[in-house]
């Protein structure tokens, strides 16, 4: 089935590519703030977008990102119900955060926004949500009741486009036959694929060598 590829400019650049697999993730983004659910959960795998997505969200909801700083200051049980709680919010890999025993901070948290109506709370993880180390039954009830979205593992064409998108932010021009070749022989993961347009970057500096199949295939190897 044919897919179409669309790009946008954020933050002056092309930052992210739309297809299939992730185009369900970036079509709810782009239609908030009328969700139905005050809580979006966003999973994948590493290197898969998760994070630009946020901040494509951030950008458009003036969202802020939970620090370490901010998660003390807000995840703590010493709340009080006057606390003034920004609108929205955003917490990346949630599944890191649960498993340093902080289960009840984060249920106080979405207590918290559930209580402003009008505020809105994305997390994102690798795994879904009954994968997460939540030891609370209120609290794995309230992360299921989220709008769950997966971003999915990508096909050869998105993968083309993350190698030539890094490469060419490095002046590295490599042509579509040569991207093919790649795509047809490497691990089907944004971080592999992320990696071997890091050796070519490396590779190609350190030996001056132009983009060829020969130099390729040394790469695959390695």
């Amino acid at each position: 089935m044919k897919q179409d590829v669309l790009n946008f400019k954020f933050e002056n650049k092309k930052d992210f590519y739309v297809t299939s697999k992730n185009s369900l993730a970036f079509e709810l983004i782009q239609k908030w703030p009328n969700w139905n659910n005050q809580f979006f959960f966003l999973y994948g795998p590493t290197k898969c977008g998760k994070t630009t997505i946020c901040k494509i969200w951030q950008k458009k909801s003036k969202a802020i990102f939970l620090n370490k700083k901010k998660i003390e200051q807000f995840f703590n049980n010493t709340y009080k119900k006057d606390f003034n709680v920004p609108d929205n919010w955003i917490l990346d890999n949630v599944d890191l955060f649960l498993k340093k025993n902080n289960n009840e901070k984060l249920l106080n948290f979405i207590n918290i926004i559930n209580e402003k109506k009008k505020s809105f709370f994305l997390m994102t993880s690798k795994v879904p949500p009954r994968q997460l180390p939540i030891k609370i039954n209120d609290l794995l009830s309230r992360v299921l009741n989220s709008l769950v979205v997966k971003v999915h593992e990508p096909d050869n064409l998105l993968l083309a486009k993350i190698i030539k998108k890094y490469l060419e932010e490095r002046e590295i021009i490599i042509d579509k036959k040569k991207i093919n070749y790649l795509t047809n022989r490497i691990e089907r993961s944004y971080q592999f694929a992320i990696k071997i347009a890091k050796k070519i970057d490396s590779k190609s500096l350190e030996s001056h060598s132009n983009i060829s199949f020969s130099f390729l295939k040394k790469i695959l190897e390695v």
